[in-house]
């Protein structure tokens, strides 16, 4: 008996030391560098350590981070032992304040059309009684006067019921539409309030007590920026105005607040190894092997645009009901009507249906139309949660070009360019704020000055105007990628291009579009139009003028076509 009391005391004091050496840790997003395609968090935090074994743990985090690209070091000798990362399913996202004023928006909004229908009916029970005892006077008739009284106490009385009641019909198309809205803007800042995040648990061992600086740092994929730029001209002997600029995008259930980005041309999701060449034999039984297309026709699903209604038991329509392509982030939302439509991608044949006190169902989608009938759910009335999807649905140290050659940087914002091996990096040195809820975020970059060689191009037969051409020679220095531009032409909008950038010319074409500047017409010219006729043959002659008249106070290089 002694020796059991022994071996659990002992048992106690190991497990008091390990919980001694356990050490939860706030690390705050202090970098992110975006790819293309996913993105680098970086977590700093400081913590105080005894000589010997820690397990440090870091809760809250991203449940979409890739545990495979987990790292962690630290600085004075730290060694790291191990790294361990698992799913944490009872903490879950937090949810932001601006989610859960919508939420309890909806709500209100829900208690204010319950407490109007209430008073509808009020005012139709207060009808249905006047209808009612609208008989008097009994066998032996009614006095004139009394009879206009009674006249007018009906008229009056009806008609300011249905004034009520019109008026709180309206109140009540504008609070659904109310909620409608507020369901739509959860769909769109994707409320996340039942997924799990992450836990990593990382072992260090620390050769003295002191104070230690932890990074951690990891990959999640739902996050990237594409380029944007501006292209703005001011006359055609300037140079051109080029904003390059980001509009980042992030959905990793995480808000990076005033955090330093580092924006990067590289994308870690594409695979590095490269491609071998198989060996083809030439055999005497050569043949292609048929694509096995059965898995994909198992289902006969709908593709394209689902659209349906959404009522209740009672026939009653529901509105806000969230509609949701399973597995995606496609979704929508029944407007006043209990409508709703969504398009069903290729791969994709069940859609979800949640709605706050209602059982949540899913239904295959075998054609265009599909209504839904809904059950209130009893049991978990009290404690229902809506979850929003979202729709849908997107830099470092110093490098200062080497080709300053014919070419002016303007640094709209503080940045750091370097150019690695396989990419280039733009470091953003301002802090930027980006929340997750899949929606672009412009981040300006940098603007150039960039020397321009510009000539106009005309079709008189078939437009009257001239067309601007901007060529810009030697453009693989502006460290430019394929992306969508706006034209801007002496602060006029023009229109967006796409820049296509993977061709292998030098120069830069870009078509800004037309020049109200220049006049062009062309005429045909009657007296120098003949028509004669010699035996079997016919000869014929025609005379077109074209006349040109630049009214800008420069000259132009202008190329015609006829």
């Amino acid at each position: 008996m002694r020796t059991i009391i022994t071996l659990l005391f002992i048992g106690l004091i190991h497990l008091h030391v390990i919980a001694q050496n356990e050490k939860e840790i706030e690390a705050e997003i202090k970098n992110v560098t975006v790819y293309q395609e996913g993105a680098e968090i970086s977590r700093q935090a400081n913590v105080e350590l005894k000589k010997g074994e820690t397990t440090l743990i870091f809760k809250g985090l991203s449940a979409k981070l890739n545990a495979e690209s987990v790292q962690v070091k630290g600085n004075n000798d730290l060694m790291v032992v191990s790294v361990s990362q698992s799913i944490d399913y009872l903490n879950k996202v937090k949810i932001s304040a601006e989610i859960d004023q919508l939420e309890q928006a909806k709500l209100s909004i829900k208690d204010s059309l319950d407490l109007i229908d209430a008073l509808k009916k009020v005012y139709q029970q207060e009808k249905e009684m006047i209808l009612a005892n609208k008989a008097i006077g009994g066998d032996d008739g009614v006095d004139v006067s009394e009879l206009e009284n009674a006249a007018v106490f009906f008229r009056s009385r009806l008609t300011e019921i249905e004034i009520k009641r019109k008026n709180l019909d309206k109140q009540i198309l504008l609070l659904k539409t109310n909620y409608v809205e507020s369901a739509r803007q959860l769909l769109e800042l994707n409320s996340k309030s039942d997924l799990p995040t992450s836990i990593v648990k990382v072992v260090v061992a620390a050769k003295s007590a002191m104070n230690y600086s932890v990074e951690l740092k990891y990959l999640v994929n739902d996050a990237g920026w594409e380029p944007n730029y501006d292209l703005r001209i001011v006359d055609v002997n300037q140079p051109m105005n080029l904003f390059y600029k980001a509009k980042v995008y992030q959905n990793t259930d995480e808000d990076w607040k005033n955090v330093q980005l580092i924006l990067s041309t590289g994308n870690p999701n594409i695979s590095n190894y490269k491609p071998e060449l198989p060996t083809y034999y030439l055999t005497f039984n050569n043949y292609y092997k048929p694509i096995d297309r059965s898995l994909a026709q198992t289902k006969n699903a709908y593709r394209g645009i689902v659209s349906g209604r959404v009522i209740d038991e009672e026939g009653q329509t529901l509105i806000g009901v969230n509609v949701i392509v399973k597995d995606t982030n496609l979704g929508a939302v029944t407007d006043v009507n209990g409508e709703y439509q969504i398009y069903m991608p290729n791969d994709k044949s069940i859609l979800e249906f949640k709605y706050v006190g209602y059982k949540s169902q899913e239904q295959y989608a075998k054609s265009p139309k599909l209504d839904i009938t809904m059950v209130p759910d009893r049991v978990s009335l009290d404690e229902a949660v809506v979850v929003a999807y979202s729709i849908s649905s997107k830099s470092a140290k110093r490098d200062r070009l080497s080709k300053e050659n014919a070419t002016k940087k303007k640094e709209h914002v503080p940045l750091a360019i370097e150019k690695r091996q396989v990419s280039t990096e733009f470091e953003i040195e301002i802090p930027y704020s980006i929340p997750s809820d899949n929606q672009p975020y412009d981040v300006t970059m940098v603007e150039y000055e960039v020397p321009t060689q510009y000539h106009y191009s005309a079709v008189p037969k078939l437009s009257d105007d001239a067309y601007l051409t901007a060529k810009i020679p030697d453009w693989t220095q502006y460290e430019m990628i394929s992306g969508n531009a706006n034209l801007f032409f002496q602060g006029i909008y023009q229109g967006q291009t796409f820049l296509d950038l993977k061709g292998f010319e030098d120069t830069l074409s870009v078509s800004i579009g037309r020049d109200n500047d220049i006049m062009i017409s062309r005429e045909i010219q009657k007296d120098f139009s003949k028509k004669r006729i010699i035996g079997l043959a016919k000869k014929e002659l025609k005379s077109w003028e074209i006349t040109i008249k630049n009214n800008k106070n420069s000259p132009i290089d202008l190329v015609v076509e006829d």
